[in-house]
């Protein structure tokens, strides 16, 4: 019985320190969105970019300002490309709503860009879209020469590694 109360003792304090180092600091966590931005852009910058303003996030994406905390974005200002960046700070709770306009914007740069260039659709299909807590980045970029030599993963991965890096 003895045996039995330790074994059970060691197992419920081993939950709570599972638990206590659970993955929960990324809703506590805090980015610079300028420097999450720099760090991909040196692996995949948007070409010809323009900063993005409140009258393009809302109505590019439909997001509600009244969400949103901070952001930062650009988008290429060259019209058969389907380059765009955004990095958002939702307020509490709205991630979700947000995730759900950025999933819908990726549709539609892939729908669009389907219709004329199979190398920006295949950018735009395979955007990413990462939530950590209340932030939110959405990245539809990549090297044209390479995506059409069918390194779209390669690219992507290279992205991924970059914001991986930027958020650790």
């Amino acid at each position: 019985m003895k045996k039995m109360i330790s074994l059970f003792t060691a197992l419920c304090a081993l939950a709570v320190l599972l638990v206590g180092c659970g993955g929960g600091d990324t809703e506590t966590k805090q980015y610079n969105l300028d420097d999450v931005m720099a760090a991909v852009e040196a692996v995949a910058p948007v070409s010809v970019p323009a900063e993005m303003d409140d009258d393009y996030l809302t109505g590019m994406y439909g997001i509600n300002l009244d969400d949103v905390e901070e952001y930062k974005g650009k988008y290429t200002n060259v019209s058969l490309s389907t380059d765009e960046i955004l990095l958002i700070k939702a307020k509490a709770g709205k991630a979700d709503t947000i995730k759900q306009a950025l999933e819908a914007r990726r549709d539609a740069k892939y729908e669009q860009a389907a219709m004329y260039d199979d190398v920006q659709a295949q950018k735009a299909q395979n955007g990413r879209i990462v939530v950590k807590g209340d932030y939110l980045f959405f990245i539809v970029v990549g090297d044209e020469t390479r995506i059409e030599n069918g390194e779209v993963d390669a690219v992507y991965q290279e992205v991924d590694e970059a914001l991986n890096a930027a958020l650790a």
